[in-house]
């Protein structure tokens, strides 16, 4: 992050001085009304099944051109390939031929992206800008986004703020960023899970636009509006499932049955769970044994395991509403989540992939424990972690850790991306982790080093203090071991 800033605002391209309460509306939001993005024309109306009737002037061309360009694979896939994934599920309907250029390239367009909004890098002049480091040419199968702004998910902007601009022309209205992103990545599906947590981690490539706003140590000196975020596209056989528990006595129906259901037929490759500080204050069940199921269902085949204690999570659209109903009352919104539960699996029955288009996928965690405190010992572990896991043509990593770890969430990035430099990295800071190492970390036979000033003692099960845990996704081709 740049030096050359005013009171938290980074002053980009010769911009003036601007406050904190002069560059953004979420200090002073005044009588203007924050309202929900409408999809885009186009989508609203092939999702609502109706038809599109645009006042345009069309442009002659010539007829036989015309249908030598759609009724031409090579030449269709070639156009339909650079427009993003929205665009993508109209193109499916004008004929087969689109429809099969649609399918070859959502299994070859599997790349991540990552995004970001950056509040300490605004102003009015140059706007809230929304970047990302690619487009998004694959429906995706899941965003993870992060937010770690006191003002919960609410976080709102001027629509004539906003860089790119979410209406055409620009609204006199103000939009909350949750849901600016929301319209961006993943509508009209449904599969973005949205953390909140008071710091974050988020490390884009070197190359990408979106590497200036790497985070750093600065962050623990003063916490700036931030949105951060990965897309991960729609890969053939894995899928991606949620369970929102609110309530302990919904554990049975909402967590063990849903479990129980779903290692029928699949195999659980990597678990990520997110458990609010309200879950501390309502549970009746001792620590976090429910997770132990996961064994029971699956007792013979490793997965990943990784997660932390956040302050909260939103994963549905339809809290998308209330969010906006909650600004324009002035309230924060609060879900009711206690546990939110991100899973991913593939089929357990070989014959149902196609083996001549199977798609390599695995996720593999690993445990930075409060005894893992010196740069020998980190990067060690690091290093052996790296030797057994894989490298994929296409990677990312989430990074959940303690805030008592200090100064060390720098190293252990700056360390974990030695070893798999093309793995964008995003994740949270929490007060407590969750995690399992896959592959199994070797036991030391030398007594555990000197644990960090006021760690409790060893994990409990799954659950660790002043720890880190990386959960790493590869997929595609396997470029090395």
């Amino acid at each position: 992050m740049s030096d050359n800033s005013v009171d938290g605002i980074e002053i980009e391209d010769g911009s003036a001085d601007i406050s904190d309460s002069e560059s953004s509306s979420n200090d002073d939001p005044g009588p203007v009304t924050c309202v929900k993005l409408p999809l885009a024309e186009n989508i609203a109306a092939y999702v609502n099944k109706i038809e599109l009737i645009r006042d345009i002037d069309p442009i002659e061309c010539n007829r036989s051109l015309i249908e030598n360009v759609m009724n031409n694979y090579v030449i269709v896939k070639k156009i339909i390939s650079t427009l993003p994934w929205q665009e993508k599920l109209l193109c499916k309907h004008v004929c087969q031929t689109w429809h099969s250029a649609v399918l070859a390239l959502q299994k070859e367009q599997l790349g991540p992206a990552d995004f970001v909004i950056d509040l300490q890098i605004a102003s009015i002049k140059n706007g809230v800008k929304y970047k990302v480091s690619g487009l998004y040419y694959t429906e995706p199968l899941v965003v993870f986004t992060f937010t770690n702004t006191p003002a919960g998910f609410g976080v709102t902007n001027r629509c004539l703020e906003l860089v790119p601009s979410p209406c055409d022309p620009p609204c006199e209205m103000e939009h909350c960023l949750i849901d600016y992103v929301h319209r961006e990545t993943t509508a009209p599906k449904d599969c973005m899970l949205t953390v909140r947590a008071s710091y974050l981690s988020y490390m884009p490539l070197p190359q990408s636009i979106t590497y200036k706003h790497t985070l750093t140590q600065r962050m623990f000196r003063r916490s700036y509006p931030f949105i951060g975020g990965i897309y991960i596209p729609t890969i053939p056989d894995v899928q991606f499932h949620v369970i929102n528990i609110q309530t302990n006595t919904d554990m049975q129906k909402e967590y063990f049955e849903v479990i129980k259901n779903i290692a029928q037929n699949r195999i659980f490759k990597g678990v990520l769970i997110y458990v609010t500080e309200k879950f501390l204050l309502h549970s009746e069940i001792e620590e976090c044994s429910y997770l132990n199921y996961f064994k029971d269902v699956q007792p013979d085949i490793p997965y990943a395991l990784g997660g932390c204690i956040v302050e909260d999570t939103m994963c549905e659209q339809s809290n998308i509403v209330p969010l906006v109903d909650c600004r324009n009352e002035g309230n924060y919104f609060v879900s009711e989540n206690l546990i939110t539960i991100g899973m991913f699996t593939v089929p357990k029955d070989p014959n149902a992939t196609d083996q001549g288009h199977k798609i390599n996928f695995e996720m593999y965690s690993l445990v930075l424990e409060s005894s893992d405190w010196t740069k020998a010992k980190i990067q060690k572990t690091i290093n052996e972690f790296s030797k057994k896991v894989p490298r994929f043509e296409h990677s990312v990593v989430l990074k959940l850790s303690c805030v008592g770890r200090d100064k060390k969430h720098e190293l252990e990035e700056d360390l974990f991306r030695a070893e798999f430099p093309n793995s964008r990295l995003v994740g949270c800071f929490g007060n407590g982790e969750l995690g399992l190492n896959h592959p199994a970390r070797p036991v030391d036979e030398a007594p555990p080093s000197k644990r960090h000033r006021h760690d409790p003692g060893p994990e409990f099960g799954l659950i660790y203090s002043y720890s880190t845990v990386f959960v790493y996704f590869g997929w595609g081709k396997m470029t090395s071991s």
